[in-house]
């Protein structure tokens, strides 16, 4: 005769006692698909800005104005994902995760979509400032919850949050791969851009139904929302734990926090020094990039001067086989080597190989073409993912949102030089630009060498009932 064991159901008392069994136990099915999916929002980010980056000079010639000014509008995308992603922490503090997701990819869809069919100048800002809202409010959401489906503490979280820049990599060759049917179906090349964003707007629905399916709810938001009974039923079928409520389960009444002081925490004593390390690493590597990666089919027409063909035949390729594998390197092996110490190395080959570019580019176009892939390669595999993986996993989650929300935001104004002032770079000094933009990597390099921060295996989570009081402090000061 046998008998079967049940384990006894742990017993929820507070929101930390769900933080805790998220934190220790991975969800069930948390493969790369299902990181992928939640990543969405970043994967439509990419497409977006490389998209933009292609059409660039077509947008200008199209509404008669210099290829500067049309970066700037189209910049206006970076400036409204600022302001969106500081709003990220209180929009899925009111709506929760599910809705929140709803929210920013919804905005990011209608934008897109209007974008496809703009008539004049003043129809495509209000467009690109509604995707902004929208690209803003999804990033911390999507990191947030790649971090909750692994455990924070697990370095194994440090791999599927930094997939994100692979993520963005296949997005990006998929941009190149939309555009080349469409130029070989003699699509005027001055329109592609505008079929490029329309499919990028389909793309943007399926994700939305995606995570609706595969996502779900947050189980910590349920908890902090008083609303124990569905974190016990997200905890069962997302982690497979059982779970019920104690009789004296702390009440939302009982601790009346609105998590508004999040952001005056980041620059406590405690959290400084992880705030300027994510964010000063994610600004400078999104302006590196903003300047090489958004803008790699002009550079490889001027440098190839083989035609609209080989641009973006070079684009995906270099996409694909330097950013796509940089990405997934940099994803597997941050366990070992930590975020801090691989941006470093990361920011250092990049500085290299763009003096060498500047230098020596000139000589031979096939030479240039591989210095350029190796920079995306060293960008992808060191700090390209890496300022948004520090900034995710060095907060706890009742100040997650709010950390990643800041640090993005921060990264638009990196992004938004890179987008801006790169062609005007270009146009005035060609290869010799790249000896100038090694500054931008050359100050990443220096943060990481005198920041010793290293949240890979750390476990925040369980600061998570600390820094309620921290914020709760905030906002009684305010």
């Amino acid at each position: 005769m046998s008998t079967t064991s049940v384990e006894p159901a742990y017993v929820i008392r507070r929101p930390q006692d769900v933080v805790d069994l998220v934190n220790n136990h991975p969800a069930i099915h948390s493969n790369i698909w299902i990181t992928l999916i939640a990543l969405g929002g970043v994967l439509i980010d990419a497409y977006q800005a490389a998209m933009i980056g292609f059409g660039n000079k077509f947008i200008a010639t199209q509404f008669g104005i210099s290829p500067g000014l049309a970066a700037t509008i189209n910049a206006s995308v970076l400036v409204a994902a600022l302001v969106g992603g500081l709003l990220a922490n209180r929009v899925i503090n009111s709506f929760g995760q599910k809705r929140a997701f709803l929210i920013g990819m919804g905005f990011c869809t209608l934008g897109a979509f209007a974008v496809a069919f703009a008539p004049n100048l003043w129809w495509l800002l209000l467009c690109r400032i509604i995707m902004g809202i929208g690209l803003g409010i999804d990033f911390p959401l999507a990191t947030s919850a790649v971090a909750e489906l692994r455990g924070a503490s697990s370095k194994k979280s440090g791999t599927s949050v930094n997939l994100w820049q692979m993520g963005w990599y296949l997005s990006t060759t998929v941009v190149f791969l939309v555009l080349l049917p469409l130029h070989w179906e003699n699509v005027a090349d001055g329109d592609l851009w505008r079929y490029g964003i329309f499919a990028g707007s389909i793309f943007a629905v399926l994700v939305m139904v995606l995570r609706y399916v595969y996502i779900g709810e947050s189980a910590m938001w349920a908890a902090r929302s008083d609303r124990y009974a569905e974190a016990c039923v997200i905890l069962a079928k997302r982690y497979g734990i059982r779970a019920e409520i104690a009789t004296d389960v702390q009440h939302e009444s009982d601790r009346p926090v609105k998590l508004h002081g999040a952001y005056g925490v980041l620059f406590q004593e405690k959290y400084r020094r992880r705030t300027l390390l994510g964010c000063i690493v994610a600004t400078m590597q999104a302006w590196q990039y903003n300047a090489v990666g958004v803008y790699l089919p002009l550079t490889l027409a001027e440098i190839l001067r083989g035609g609209l063909s080989d641009a973006l035949w070079g684009s995906a390729a270099v996409n694909a086989l330097c950013g796509i594998t940089g990405g997934a390197i940099g994803s597997i092996i941050v366990r070992k080597v930590g975020s801090r110490r691989q941006s470093m190395i990361g920011f250092g080959l990049v500085v290299i190989a763009l003096l060498a570019l500047g230098y020596m580019g000139k000589a031979n176009p096939w030479f240039a073409l591989v210095l350029l892939g190796l920079i995306i390669f060293f960008h992808s595999a060191g700090p390209g993912g890496l300022g948004m993986t520090i900034a995710t996993l060095s907060y706890p989650p009742s100040i997650r949102p709010a950390g990643v929300g800041f640090a993005r935001a921060i990264m638009r104004s990196g992004a938004i030089a890179g987008l801006i002032f790169w062609p005007i770079l270009w146009q005035s000094l060609g290869t010799n630009a790249f000896i100038w933009l090694a500054i931008v990597p050359l100050v990443g390099f220096v943060t990481c060498v005198l920041i010793r921060w290293e949240p890979i295996g750390a476990n925040v989570d369980a600061e998570d009932e600390s820094v309620l009081s921290l914020v709760i402090k905030e906002e009684k000061a305010a």
